[in-house]
């Protein structure tokens, strides 16, 4: 590794280390959930306590040592003993609930936040941000780690903190009822908490592969809705079923091995609580022998240790949330601090279109453009033309934000593209692609996603100019009120291309983006949606091979992924194609004659 790329790894490593630093707030609970949360273990071992102690006492009152009033006195006083034994009972049982309640809606708090700040991350990011990266794995991200996540953050840690409150009293009553009893105890528990820990690593690689087959599952699930079609018509569904069966078969596998690393912990824990009372007994067996403490002493401690059996329980699974919810932790952060676009836009400029003009300054993008040097003027319809792979597709991504060039510059009426905010180019452009899918909702939703504030009167100046109002009437649809699917799978082909050209050409957009817009349309669309394009005010971009698009050209941009890129006019353009087409005509005579 040379000097600078070890220098440039060095400021790469710092650089995450950084932004992980500034993430690292997103995971806090609020200080007010530790202190109610302790609190409320406070009251349930102070009621823990208190019931320990007044057990034993009404276990003495069971053997009368008077006669007369003496003993009707121990009686009343047992009664009223249990009476408070029994509110006791309830004030546990209200302050473990309250508690419960507390930590859960901690959790969740924690979670929705992070989902919020981890959607507007995936907002940020461009397509070669997601190039790489698995929907199922991103699915993953947005449910089961934040899942997991909260299971560690409610139940492992802020119940493990009133878990451990309880249990270090109760050790403590047990301590003060027979030291001999209370070195029993935790003897039992530290016996326990070293076996499970020693699962640590196990349950720490077992994990991170259970993660690693469920995100290649549910990516391959993600993969087989959108495509079940593909393997239809090839004849794959055999082969299809038989490697989701794979993965099936070996997510399967790891989640037995997590349930059954799983299952010992829990084990340990149970086993450790019940052991725990079987060594209070043993102990109480000897010391009443010897005469060095009482049976109510020794039930009162057995009882303890019985109780005690659900904190040792919590904290045994919290052990098991720690290490799940440690891998997902790291996950959801590596997603954070992952390529993105700078999520600070307070010192950029809105983008401001008045006119419209666009204009290219040497623009590269290593792999589709090079030194690309263009300007369609305001109100100009500009079509832009060329062989697959020329790049045709990234200059409407240049404009459109999800593509940032490697040098150039790209001005919009006198505006640096570069120096406005991301956020604020949308709103500015109406944009249809073949990669911008129809949305889940009506065809109205779909239509107005970009201009919601769009008129009714605007609504049917759009549907109606583009003839989308009858085309969806003709394949048996009822209107704007109609259900679409996601990605429009329900509508034909032309249906779904008028609905998205309709989305980008509501409100009457400034810049108007289109790639391959006479796509999968019949004869009379193709003649509206010309007229429609001619029709808007506004200077319109438009990818396209197809010769009825090009002959509305004010100038053709015909790119050449090894050629520089031509400027034509439409009229030159027209007739370059007429002399080009006459030539491949010219029938030549035949020899001899």
């Amino acid at each position: 590794m040379t000097a600078t790329a070890a220098a440039q790894a060095r400021a790469t490593r710092q650089r995450n280390r950084l932004e992980r630093e500034d993430f690292d707030h997103v995971f806090d609970l609020r200080p007010t959930d530790f202190v109610v949360v302790g609190f409320l273990g406070l009251v349930q071992a102070g009621a823990l306590a208190a019931f320990v102690v007044l057990t034993r006492r009404v276990i003495e009152s069971l053997t009368p040592t008077g006669v007369g009033n003496a003993a009707v006195q121990a009686y009343e006083g047992g009664l009223r003993d249990t009476a408070i034994l029994g509110g006791l009972g309830v004030l546990i049982g209200a302050a473990r609930a309250l508690e419960f309640t507390r930590a859960e809606r901690a959790g969740y708090e924690v979670v929705r936040r992070l989902r919020m700040d981890m959607y507007a991350h995936l907002q940020r990011m461009r397509p070669e941000h997601l190039r790489h990266r698995a929907r199922g794995g991103l699915l993953l991200r947005l449910t089961g780690d934040l899942s997991m996540l909260r299971m560690w953050l409610s139940r492992g840690l802020l119940e493990g903190i009133s878990a451990a409150i309880v249990l270090t009293v109760g050790l403590g009553v047990v301590f003060w009822l027979d030291l001999w009893m209370g070195l029993a105890v935790v003897c039992v528990l530290a016996l326990g908490a070293a076996m499970s820990l020693g699962f640590g690593r196990s349950m720490r690689e077992a994990t991170r592969t259970m993660r690693r087959r469920r995100s290649l599952l549910m990516g391959n699930i993600d993969e087989q809705l959108n495509t079940v079609r593909v393997s239809q018509v090839s004849g794959r569904t055999a082969g299809e079923y038989a490697r989701l069966s794979r993965q099936n078969d070996s997510l399967t596998r790891a989640l037995c091995r997590v349930a059954a690393l799983r299952g010992q912990l829990r084990g340990l824990a149970a086993g450790a609580s019940l052991v725990s009372v079987a060594a209070v007994l043993a102990v109480g067996v000897v010391g009443v022998r010897r005469g060095t403490t009482t049976m109510p002493e020794v039930i009162a401690c057995a009882l303890l240790a019985r109780y005690l059996a659900r904190p040792v329980r919590t904290l045994g699974l919290a052990h098991d949330y720690w290490h799940r919810g440690l891998v997902s932790r790291q996950k959801v952060l590596d997603f954070l601090v992952s390529s993105s676009r700078h999520p600070r836009e307070d010192d950029l400029e809105p983008l401001t279109v008045r006119g419209g003009r666009i204009e290219f300054v040497d623009v590269t993008v290593p792999g589709a453009l090079r030194g690309f040097s263009a300007v369609a003027d305001r109100g100009e319809l500009v079509a832009v033309t060329g062989p697959s792979g020329s790049g045709k597709s990234t200059l409407l991504g240049i404009l459109a934000r999800l593509v940032e060039p490697a040098s150039g510059d790209v001005v919009i009426d006198g505006q640096r593209l570069a120096d406005t905010a991301p956020s604020s180019v949308g709103p500015m452009m109406g944009v249809s692609s073949p990669d911008l899918p129809l949305l889940r909702g009506t065809v109205r939703r779909n239509v107005t996603y970009a201009a919601q504030r769009a008129s009714d009167a605007e609504v049917q100046r759009v549907v109606k100019g583009l003839g989308l109002d009858e085309s969806l009437a003709r394949h048996g649809h009822h209107g704007l009120s109609d259900w679409v699917t996601e990605g429009g799978a329900n509508l034909s082909a032309g249906d779904r291309q008028l609905v998205s050209l309709a989305r980008a050409m509501m409100g009457t957009p400034r810049i108007l983006l289109l790639d391959e817009p006479m796509t999968g349309l019949d004869a009379t669309s193709r003649s509206l949606v010309r007229e429609a394009l001619l029709r808007h005010r506004g200077t319109v971009l438009m990818v396209t091979q197809d010769p009825d698009a090009l002959s509305l050209a004010d100038s053709v941009w015909v790119l050449d992924p090894d050629e520089p890129a031509t400027v034509l006019t439409g009229e030159e353009y027209r007739d370059r194609l007429w002399r080009t087409r006459s030539a491949r005509n010219t029938r030549w005579p035949a020899a001899g004659l």
